[in-house]
Parts: structure tokens; sequence; C-alpha cells
């Protein structure tokens, strides 16, 4: 593996692993009902399964032969928490944790981390110009 492979897989791991235990964490307290979304009437049913599609994309975007489909299960589940902050009206410009930006920061982090250990994805944006 070339020096500057190296350094880009050390850069995403360095991005995965605190993401990677928070998404853990954040998901396994929605299973264990430990989560605030629980006193929302309407998505108490719901709030166990978000959690487990949290810790199973968590652990998709962890190994690294599957951390694109990890990534694209991340993406919809941070958009749908982006949504719900926005709708909320939570905070636009409050502290990081408690409005939409924390999830917007980590969404850009996980595309970040696929685009550091796949760097021929950016080719297929670029435009031919043979054709």
């Amino acid at each position: 593996m070339p020096d500057t492979q190296k350094k880009l897989n050390l850069a995403a791991w360095v991005l995965v692993v605190p993401a990677t235990l928070f998404l853990l964490l954040a998901g396994s307290t929605k299973m264990l009902g430990a989560n605030p979304l629980t006193s929302i009437d309407a998505m108490a049913p719901w709030v166990f399964w978000i959690g487990l599609g949290e810790v199973t994309a968590a652990l998709l975007y962890a190994v690294p032969r599957t951390s694109i489909i990890g990534a694209l299960f991340l993406s919809a589940h941070l958009g749908g928490a982006i949504l719900f902050h926005i709708i909320r009206g939570e905070n636009f410009f409050g502290p990081v944790l408690t409005s939409f930006w924390f999830q917007s920061l980590m969404l850009l982090s996980v595309w970040v981390v696929v685009f550091l250990r796949y760097p021929a994805i950016v080719s297929n944006f670029q435009s031919d110009s043979s054709s």
C-alpha cells in the first residue's frame, strides 16, 4: 500500500472511531428505551427500530469492506434526524448538540470518510471530456 493511501486510511479511522462509538451509544440508548424520543407519543413505538437501524448502520460503516453501504444507511438515518430537528424548530443558532448542526456535521464526516477510503469514487463525478 502506498504511503499516501496509508495516510488517507489513518485519517479515515480518526473520523470513523469516534463517529461509530457515538452512533453505537445513541442507538443502544434508543433500543433500551433510555432516550428522550420515547417521551414523544408519536415516536415511542418506533424508537427501538430507529435505534436498531442506527446500530446496524454504524457497524456496517465501521467495517471498511461494508462502509459504503453503511454510509448510505447513515445518510438516510441522519437525513431523517436533520429533518426531525428542523421540523421541531430546534435552535438554528443554539448549541450544536441541540440543533440539526450536529447531525449535519456527522453526515459530512461520513462522506469524507468514504472519499478518504475510496478516492476513486471522486473520479465518477468528474466530467468525461472525450465524449
